[in-house]
Protein backbone atom coordinates (compact mmCIF):
# COMPACT_ATOMS: atom_id res chain seq x y z
CA UNK A 1 0.00 0.00 0.00
CA UNK A 2 1.45 3.73 -1.18
CA UNK A 3 0.99 6.09 1.94
CA UNK A 4 0.10 9.58 0.23
CA UNK A 5 2.15 12.43 1.78
CA UNK A 6 -0.06 15.46 3.25
CA UNK A 7 0.25 18.66 1.90
CA UNK A 8 2.94 19.91 3.95
CA UNK A 9 4.61 17.02 4.59
CA UNK A 10 8.38 18.30 4.16
CA UNK A 11 10.04 15.29 2.29
CA UNK A 12 14.28 15.67 3.02
CA UNK A 13 16.50 15.73 -0.08
CA UNK A 14 19.84 14.70 -0.52
CA UNK A 15 20.70 16.92 -2.67
CA UNK A 16 22.27 19.88 0.44
CA UNK A 17 24.46 21.94 -1.47
CA UNK A 18 22.66 25.00 -0.99
CA UNK A 19 21.73 24.57 2.60
CA UNK A 20 25.37 23.73 3.28
CA UNK A 21 26.91 26.75 1.44
CA UNK A 22 23.93 28.54 3.88
CA UNK A 23 25.47 26.60 6.78
CA UNK A 24 29.17 27.18 5.82
CA UNK A 25 28.23 31.37 5.15
CA UNK A 26 25.92 31.43 8.53
CA UNK A 27 29.22 29.78 10.70
CA UNK A 28 31.28 32.08 9.17
CA UNK A 29 29.68 34.98 10.25
CA UNK A 30 29.24 33.77 13.72
CA UNK A 31 32.73 33.74 14.27
CA UNK A 32 32.86 37.72 14.17
CA UNK A 33 35.87 37.54 12.01
CA UNK A 34 36.04 39.47 8.54
CA UNK A 35 36.39 37.14 5.73
CA UNK A 36 40.07 37.94 5.18
CA UNK A 37 40.78 37.15 8.89
CA UNK A 38 38.65 33.54 8.58
CA UNK A 39 40.48 33.05 5.23
CA UNK A 40 43.72 33.75 7.00
CA UNK A 41 42.88 31.23 9.96
CA UNK A 42 41.58 28.39 7.53
CA UNK A 43 45.29 28.91 5.75
CA UNK A 44 47.06 28.52 8.90
CA UNK A 45 45.49 25.41 9.78
CA UNK A 46 45.65 23.92 6.53
CA UNK A 47 49.34 24.46 6.79
CA UNK A 48 49.61 22.89 10.45
CA UNK A 49 47.88 19.91 9.41
CA UNK A 50 48.94 19.30 5.77
CA UNK A 51 45.97 19.67 3.95
CA UNK A 52 45.88 21.35 0.31
CA UNK A 53 42.83 23.56 -0.01
CA UNK A 54 42.76 24.58 -3.44
CA UNK A 55 43.84 22.41 -6.62
CA UNK A 56 46.03 24.22 -9.20
CA UNK A 57 49.56 26.45 -8.38
CA UNK A 58 48.03 28.38 -5.91
CA UNK A 59 48.96 26.66 -2.81
CA UNK A 60 46.74 28.94 -0.44
CA UNK A 61 42.95 29.48 0.01
CA UNK A 62 42.36 32.59 -1.77
CA UNK A 63 39.29 35.51 -0.55
CA UNK A 64 37.91 34.66 -4.15
CA UNK A 65 37.86 30.80 -3.52
CA UNK A 66 36.41 31.28 -0.11
CA UNK A 67 33.38 33.26 -0.78
CA UNK A 68 32.37 30.91 -3.81
CA UNK A 69 32.40 28.41 -1.08
CA UNK A 70 30.17 30.75 0.78
CA UNK A 71 27.73 31.89 -2.37
CA UNK A 72 24.70 29.97 -1.83
CA UNK A 73 23.90 30.74 -5.71
CA UNK A 74 27.11 29.52 -6.73
CA UNK A 75 26.49 25.97 -7.85
CA UNK A 76 29.91 24.89 -9.38
CA UNK A 77 32.24 25.54 -6.68
CA UNK A 78 32.20 23.71 -3.91
CA UNK A 79 34.60 23.14 -0.52
CA UNK A 80 36.10 19.81 -1.52
CA UNK A 81 35.58 16.61 1.29
CA UNK A 82 39.07 17.12 2.76
CA UNK A 83 39.18 20.99 3.29
CA UNK A 84 35.50 20.86 5.42
CA UNK A 85 37.18 19.67 8.35
CA UNK A 86 39.69 22.45 7.99
CA UNK A 87 36.69 24.87 7.75
CA UNK A 88 34.53 23.64 10.71
CA UNK A 89 38.03 23.78 12.55
CA UNK A 90 38.32 27.66 11.96
CA UNK A 91 34.71 28.30 12.61
CA UNK A 92 34.55 26.07 15.71
CA UNK A 93 31.01 24.56 14.41
CA UNK A 94 30.03 21.24 13.14
CA UNK A 95 27.05 22.86 11.86
CA UNK A 96 28.13 22.72 7.99
CA UNK A 97 29.19 18.52 8.59
CA UNK A 98 25.59 18.67 10.54
CA UNK A 99 23.76 19.67 7.28
CA UNK A 100 25.04 17.00 5.41
CA UNK A 101 23.93 13.84 7.58
CA UNK A 102 20.46 15.21 8.59
CA UNK A 103 19.00 14.15 5.35
CA UNK A 104 19.98 10.70 6.35
CA UNK A 105 18.36 10.80 9.92
CA UNK A 106 21.77 11.04 11.76
CA UNK A 107 23.30 13.74 13.72
CA UNK A 108 26.45 14.85 14.44
CA UNK A 109 27.59 15.30 18.39
CA UNK A 110 30.53 16.32 20.09
CA UNK A 111 32.26 14.29 22.96
CA UNK A 112 30.04 15.72 25.43
CA UNK A 113 26.84 14.39 23.59
CA UNK A 114 29.13 11.49 22.97
CA UNK A 115 29.19 10.78 26.29
CA UNK A 116 26.03 11.34 27.87
CA UNK A 117 24.94 8.88 24.66
CA UNK A 118 26.93 6.41 26.89
CA UNK A 119 26.06 7.17 29.98
CA UNK A 120 22.04 7.04 28.97
CA UNK A 121 22.93 3.54 27.58
CA UNK A 122 24.88 2.46 30.82
CA UNK A 123 22.14 3.06 32.97
CA UNK A 124 19.63 1.15 30.43
CA UNK A 125 21.94 -1.49 30.86
CA UNK A 126 22.12 -1.07 34.78
CA UNK A 127 18.04 -0.84 34.81
CA UNK A 128 17.83 -4.06 32.54
CA UNK A 129 20.48 -6.16 34.65
CA UNK A 130 18.77 -4.91 38.37
CA UNK A 131 15.43 -6.40 36.91
CA UNK A 132 16.86 -9.32 35.91
CA UNK A 133 18.53 -10.01 39.38
CA UNK A 134 15.07 -8.96 40.80
CA UNK A 135 13.33 -11.62 38.57
CA UNK A 136 15.90 -14.16 39.78
CA UNK A 137 15.96 -13.53 43.39
CA UNK A 138 11.84 -13.81 43.36
CA UNK A 139 12.29 -17.38 41.29
CA UNK A 140 14.74 -18.66 44.32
Amino acid sequence: MVTQLGLFTSIPTLNVLRDLKVAMAQAADATGLSREALCDRINQLADRYGVRLVKGTGPNLTMATLEKWLNPEDKERVIPTKALSVFCAAVDSVEPMQVLVAPLGWRVIDDRQAKLLTLAELDRDVKRKQAEMKRLKAEL
